[in-house]
């Protein structure tokens, strides 16, 4: 939706989808002889100044244009107004252009009390899973058929990563035992054995994710991976409370989708899940002087 959509179609879904997102976020228009001050958008709390370029081929002379003429722009006439300018684009291949990096590098030299950043399609993703089933209604424009609906990732960086991990792991391979790093957070977490048994299955097969993500020549794509695993955890945590079993559950689900998935993959995506579990992407972790209670107790008697 988001990718296939350009020009003013793409302006008015990222206004559309920022306004459901953020209160604090205000659509800017281009008025009489001012222009739009070098932005299409403001978050007036948050003092992020957004600039969106959406055209239906990419050119790399125009995209060098319009950044630079709205950064300058922006510092000229809205000085006080941000302290990030985030350029949005619509470029749905992986990463972004190397152009486009090297300038957001520079800007970030020329004008070091700014941050410079990129949102792209997978960033708006990680903005929508936040919302709701009425807001993202609204967005999509349409009802939402819940009971035919299959949810997963869709993400361009992880339907390789689910290919590879099933094409690598072997039932006979020999990875030994795994030890568990600890339990003091699933303990935290209120984890049910079952569930511990889930993210153990599929700890012998991290070093393939890890070695996956050390293999990509865009190391950002990790990141930006965690990032989405991230936002959906914290919505799937608002919405299910304390019942980690259940937020975990949902978390399969948003990388397998609710369809039965083939043996390969489910066992691909419990590998996915210890991974993001164990670098502490999902769920949360017990502060430094937390104990369980049967190991406090212990300790007093």
């Amino acid at each position: 939706m988001i990718e296939s959509s350009s020009g003013n179609e793409f302006e008015k879904l990222f206004h559309r989808l920022m306004e459901l997102r953020h209160e604090d976020y205000l659509p800017i228009r281009t008025h009489g002889n001012i222009g739009d001050l070098g932005g299409d958008g403001l978050q007036t709390m948050g003092r992020r100044l957004y600039a969106c370029y959406a055209p239906e081929s990419f050119d790399v002379s125009e995209v060098r244009k319009k950044f630079l003429a709205d950064v300058e722009s922006a510092i000229i006439q809205r000085p006080e107004q941000f302290d990030t300018f985030v350029f949005v684009h619509n470029d749905q291949r992986g990463g972004i252009h190397p152009v486009v990096s090297g300038m957001l590098a520079g800007a970030g030299q020329t004008f070091p009390r700014l941050v410079f950043q990129q949102m792209g399609p997978q960033k708006l993703w990680y903005e929508a899973v936040y919302l709701d089933r009425p807001r993202m209604e609204i967005l999509l424009g349409e009802k939402i058929p819940v009971e035919q609906v299959v949810y997963s990732i869709g993400l361009a960086d992880i339907e390789p990563l689910l290919e590879h991990l099933a094409e690598h792991r072997k039932r006979d391979a020999a990875v030994g035992p795994v030890p568990l790093p600890t339990t003091y957070k699933v303990d935290f977490n209120r984890l049910s054995d079952y569930a511990q048994d889930l993210l153990q299955a599929g700890r012998p097969y991290g070093y393939l994710v890890d070695q996956y993500y050390r293999e990509l020549l865009d190391l950002r794509e990790r990141d930006e991976a965690a990032a989405g695993f991230r936002a959906y955890y914290l919505r799937m945590r608002h919405e299910h409370g304390d019942n980690s079993d259940e937020v975990l559950w949902q978390m399969q689900r948003y990388v397998l989708g609710q369809e039965a998935p083939r043996w390969g993959r489910d066992d691909a995506a419990k590998a996915v899940l210890a991974y993001f579990f164990d670098e502490c992407d999902i769920f949360e972790v017990p502060p430094p002087e937390w104990r369980p209670a049967s190991t406090v107790q212990g300790g007093a008697a």
